[in-house]
């Protein structure tokens, strides 16, 4: 009996998708490390908290490699939403962003706008914005 390799479209999917995932996972725990580290492992040892925000660097510039492979092996459809979706995270973070500082700089706020702040409205707003382009073009 004949093997059969020819992979369905959802496994493709998840095989391609894992290095991505693991990327995503290495970024923020280096990240984690360099944010957290300095405070709570090496008492602000400034040679060890300067290995950490380089070890985060070298990793974002990886993240940002695999993420860049992954968009070029999607088919062209999702690669639109996901596209879209950037475009929609990168306008809402920019424009709410700055828009936040102006407010926070006017006293209008009772909260502290920092890049936390502004990182996971554009994480929040990017996955809704790729849900609803998923949706849109079934």
């Amino acid at each position: 009996m004949q093997e059969n390799n020819t992979q369905s479209p959802d496994q493709r999917a998840f095989k391609d998708v894992v290095p991505l995932a693991l990327g995503t996972l290495v970024w923020l725990a280096t990240l984690a490390l360099a944010r957290f580290g300095p405070e709570f492992l090496w008492d602000f040892n400034p040679v060890a908290s300067w290995i950490a925000v380089a070890v985060n660097l070298v990793a974002a510039v990886g993240w940002i490699v695999i993420h860049a492979r992954y968009l070029r092996r999607v088919d062209d459809l999702q690669r639109k939403i996901l596209l879209d979706a950037m475009a929609v995270a990168l306008g809402v973070g920019l424009a709410g962003g700055f828009t936040l500082a102006a407010a926070e700089s006017a006293k209008l706020l009772a909260f502290d706008v920092n890049v936390a702040l502004v990182s996971a409205l554009m994480g929040v707003v990017y996955a809704v914005a790729s849900v609803v382009g998923t949706v849109r073009y079934r």
